[in-house]
C-alpha cells in the first residue's frame, strides 16, 4: 500500500527571527530616508515660494519707479495708497492686488500648513469705476515669514528681500519657528533662495561686510526706510 509523505516544512523559528531582523534593520534604514525626503521636499517647496514673492515684488518695483514695496505702502479702497505704516498682512495685500500674488498659501511654509485655516484669498474685491471694494482674508499670526520694506531693484543683489521667521534670540532662528532651530531660508533681491542652518557671517551688509543677522545685512534701523515686517510668532514648526 503506498502512502504520500507529505513533504512540507514551515519556518523554523530561527528563520522566523532571521526575516524580523532583516525587516527590522531595513526599516531602520529606510524610515529615517522616508522622513528626510519629506523634510526636503517642504523645503523646497518654501523656497520655490519665497521666489515667487521675490518675482512678485520685482514686477510691483518695475509698475512703482523700481521701489519695490515701501514702508507706507497699503492697499485701500482705491487701490494701493501711501498712508501710514504698513504691517505684514498690508504688504502681502499690496503683492496681491499689485502682482498678483493672490494664494495666501504663499506665505505659510510647507512645514506649517496648520496656520492656514479658513481662508480662500488674501483679499476678495474688484476694481470698479477706479474703486476697490476690498475685505483682507489673511492674519498676521499666519505668516510662516517675514519682509523687507523700502527696498529699490538698485540695491545690492544680496539683500534680503524674504526669510523664514525668526524667534530665536541675536536674529536667528528659534523653537518657534517654521524649521525650529534647523534653520531657515532667506531669499535675495537677485533671486537667489538659500537655506541656512545658521546665519553667522553668511550675509553680506550693504557696505559689504560679512554679517550675521538680517538686519544687519539690510541696514534696518528704526529711522532707516529699510524696515522688517514680521508676522506673529505663535506656534511651532510640525
Amino acid at each position: 500500500m503506498n502512502h504520500k509523505i507529505n513533504t512540507k516544512k514551515g519556518f523554523t523559528l530561527i528563520e522566523v527571527l532571521t526575516v524580523i531582523a532583516i525587516l527590522a534593520i531595513l526599516g531602520a534604514i529606510i524610515f529615517p530616508t522616508v522622513g528626510q525626503f519629506r523634510t526636503l521636499a517642504k523645503k523646497s517647496s518654501d523656497s520655490s515660494d519665497l521666489r515667487d514673492i521675490v518675482q512678485a515684488s520685482l514686477l510691483f518695483a518695475s509698475q512703482n519707479g523700481e521701489r519695490l514695496v515701501g514702508p507706507e505702502q497699503t492697499l485701500e479702497t482705491t487701490g494701493v495708497e501711501t498712508t501710514g505704516e504698513n504691517d505684514l498682512v498690508d504688504v502681502a495685500a499690496v503683492l496681491a492686488f499689485a502682482a498678483d500674488l493672490y494664494d495666501p498659501k504663499v506665505w505659510v511654509s510647507a512645514n506649517e500648513t496648520d496656520r492656514l485655516t479658513g481662508n480662500g484669498g488674501l483679499y476678495t474685491g474688484n476694481l470698479a469705476d477706479g474703486n476697490l471694494t476690498t475685505s483682507l482674508q489673511f492674519s498676521p499670526d499666519q505668516f510662516s515669514y517675514a519682509y523687507v520694506v523700502g527696498l529699490n531693484t538698485f540695491d545690492s543683489a544680496t539683500t534680503p528681500v524674504v526669510y523664514t521667521r525668526q524667534s530665536g534670540t541675536g536674529g536667528q532662528w528659534g523653537p518657534g519657528d517654521p524649521y525650529s532651530t534647523e534653520g531657515g531660508h532667506v531669499a535675495f533681491l537677485g533671486g537667489n533662495v538659500n537655506w541656512y542652518e545658521d546665519l553667522a557671517n553668511q550675509l553680506i551688509d550693504p557696505n559689504g561686510g560679512a554679517v550675521g543677522t538680517i538686519d544687519a545685512a539690510v541696514g534696518a534701523t528704526e529711522t532707516s526706510t529699510r524696515a522688517i515686517r514680521e508676522p506673529v510668532a505663535t506656534g511651532t514648526g510640525g
